[in-house]
């Protein structure tokens, strides 16, 4: 059994499952930060911000899209308070400087805080809850991939 073989499936088990269980926002966050350029006062540029941020929406609705045809009627209001706690978050941790914060990292907290309350507001909105079939898939493979090695 070839020991190095084994532990890089389960690092690509385990990317696939970091992948999978990634945020829209936290990544759409990142993303702006590592991609958009920044003016002298550390603004970002407002519209690769703007691709990211919409980006962001459409990861939203693809991934609950039973929460985001109730929103779109009205009867899912979860998602606005959502969207109140990250403005609140973003003014509160923010700096003004969107460089400086990029690079300090605190800002990260609110986008992933994000989407926390946007998967609860999912679930209170009738979106069912996939995370632990996939985990489950995920452990079922890496167990597959280590025997199948022995």
């Amino acid at each position: 059994m070839d020991f190095s073989r084994i532990m890089f499936g389960l690092f690509v088990v385990l990317l696939f499952a970091g992948v999978s269980f990634a945020g829209c926002a936290s990544d759409a966050y990142r993303k702006t930060c590592s991609s958009c350029t920044f003016d002298q006062y550390g603004k970002v540029d407002s519209s690769c911000s703007s691709g990211y941020k919409s980006s962001g929406t459409a990861c939203v609705s693809t991934s609950y899209p039973i929460m985001a045809g109730k929103y779109a009627a009205g009867q899912c209001p979860a998602v606005d308070a959502c969207a109140s706690e990250l403005s609140s978050c973003t003014a509160r941790y923010g700096t003004g400087n969107d460089s400086e914060d990029c690079r300090e990292g605190s800002m990260s907290v609110c986008y992933s805080a994000a989407d926390s309350c946007v998967r609860n507001a999912a679930v209170k909105c009738g979106e069912a809850q996939c995370g632990t079939p996939v985990a489950m898939i995920l452990v079922a493979l890496a167990g597959a991939l280590f025997f199948s090695r022995k």
